[in-house]
């Protein structure tokens, strides 16, 4: 016969009074030693599938005392994930996953509490702790870690638009108001644009507002962007859900925009010592611009109707029509040639896109950038540093797969040696794999494009103006090419 604790838990609701009073009997029938008595009432709650975020902890107690820790991080798991359960059971499933697992589950289960409020004491201590625990920690927990520290605080992000709003108050105080008159007009028109429509003189003038931000407020601008799409008159492009842009380049909104500008500001660095007009009169290129983070941060510098991108993947493409109308997006085959006008561009950038194509197909896209890019323009594109060499030799010791790309790294390169002499005399290093993207192995996996390998193939009719591979710089290798004149 049930006790009527046990009846309570089966009949009422999931949080109810009878089961915060059965709980509270389980803790009597505890304290006074009667142990199996009060397991079985907290057993019986659980069963019944009890909001009480209390039981499961205290399961997972027993659990650990025990020492079945599968069943108390378990336990935890479940108590964490009760409504009202209060961030201590999230410290305590990550301590019991740091002894159950090891480093890297345990900072998995801490980074939510560190993007949410990464100066808590308590969550720093407990990571401190497990550091300390642990003398070999995976580079792909180090990365997330390291993420999650730099993920900007709720008080940061404030911090931040409060500075902004000074700046510019500061700057434009006297004009604001007559500009704010005169553009409203202009506003309502451009809020209308249709997709791919031409903008007429009033946009120019809204865009003339951005180009004239710095670095740090065309920056603040953007983050804006997320929640606000429009600066003083200028319509900015949408967001596609933070599942897609984290599918396409590991982070989402603010976070993808700050690490965007690191390239926006290598690449501006050597167009400018080369002399590509950086006005607005300019035409730019974004191959591969996924959801076209690119598209807009470069979009300070190349007027909207002067910004073409271009993917393979349709449905990327279908994105950024739809978030970012008055630019032009289109899709190409994996392989040239395209449509594209010839001595059309001033640059073409391509962010990630040649760290991952074959050497046939860069040297068919390098040939194609030739036709397509005017005397006197630049090519920027990006690939692997020869440090991911070690890379796939740590997954290869860490056997750390919490990701399908992890795997297909520790099976990449695995003669690191033969492949460091290779790619030191030279050679293309590349790894197919397909990715099930826009096609077969043929042309799609991991690559690594040495100096040497560009000095040789890609400089008949282009210069090589920059090749740096720093991860302090860029976290991949930048090249930088120019048309001669």
């Amino acid at each position: 016969m049930n006790s009527p604790e046990q009846t309570a838990a089966n009949n009422d609701g999931p949080r109810s009074d009878a089961h915060l009073q059965a709980y509270a009997r389980a803790n009597q029938l505890v304290t006074a030693g009667e142990l199996a008595d009060g397991f079985e009432i907290l057993r019986g709650l659980a069963d019944a599938g009890t909001q009480c975020w209390e039981v499961y902890n205290d399961l997972a107690a027993i659990a650990i005392s025990s020492n079945d820790l599968d069943a108390a991080c378990t336990l935890f798991e479940v108590a964490a994930a009760q409504p009202e359960a209060p961030q201590v059971v999230t410290l305590r499933l990550a301590s019991a996953e740091a002894a159950r697992t090891g480093t890297d589950c345990a900072l998995s289960v801490l980074s939510p509490l560190l993007r949410k409020n990464g100066s808590d004491t308590e969550v720093l201590a407990l990571v401190r702790e497990i550091l300390s625990a642990e003398k070999q920690i995976s580079p792909v927990a180090w990365a997330r870690l390291i993420s999650d520290l730099r993920a900007p605080t709720p008080a940061q992000r404030e911090a931040d638009a409060r500075q902004a709003q000074l700046e510019e108050q500061n700057n434009q105080l006297t004009a604001e108001n007559r500009r704010l008159t005169a553009q409203i007009d202009a506003l309502r028109e451009e809020l209308r644009l249709a997709p791919l429509e031409k903008w007429n003189s009033a946009d120019s003038r809204a865009w003339e507002g951005v180009h004239a931000l710095d670095d740090h407020q065309w920056l603040n601008v953007l983050i804006r962007s997320v929640t606000v799409p429009a600066y003083n008159g200028f319509p900015l492009p949408g967001f596609p859900s933070e599942n897609l842009q984290v599918g396409m380049v590991g982070s989402s909104n603010e976070a993808a925009l700050r690490e965007g500008m690191r390239f926006y500001r290598a690449v501006r660095e050597h167009c400018q010592l080369d002399g590509v007009r950086w006005d607005g009169s300019g035409r730019l290129l974004d191959f591969g611009t996924g959801w076209g983070r690119y598209a807009r941060i470069f979009m300070h510098d190349f007027r909207p109707e002067n910004v073409v991108g271009v993917d393979v993947s349709e449905q990327y493409i279908n994105v950024c029509r739809e978030t970012f109308p008055y630019a032009r997006f289109d899709t190409v085959t994996p392989l040239p040639p395209t449509s594209l006008e010839g001595d059309g561009f001033d640059l073409i950038i391509a962010y990630s896109v040649f760290s991952h194509l074959s050497a046939a197909a860069s040297d068919a896209w390098i040939a194609e950038f030739t036709r397509i890019l005017r005397p006197g323009g630049m090519i920027a594109v990006t690939t692997q540093g020869r440090s991911l060499l070690g890379v796939c030799e740590q997954m290869r010791a860490e056997k750390e797969f919490s990701h399908p790309w992890h795997r297909h790294l520790a099976n990449s390169f695995v003669d690191r040696a033969a492949c460091e002499a290779a790619y030191d005399n030279g050679e293309f290093l590349h790894s197919a794999t397909g990715y099930g993207v826009a096609g077969s192995e043929a042309f799609y996996g991991e690559s690594l494009i040495p100096r040497g390998y560009v000095e040789r193939h890609w400089t008949h009719a282009l210069e090589l103006t920059a090749f740096i591979d720093d991860r302090n710089y860029l976290p991949q290798a930048l090249i930088v090419l120019r048309k001669p004149t």
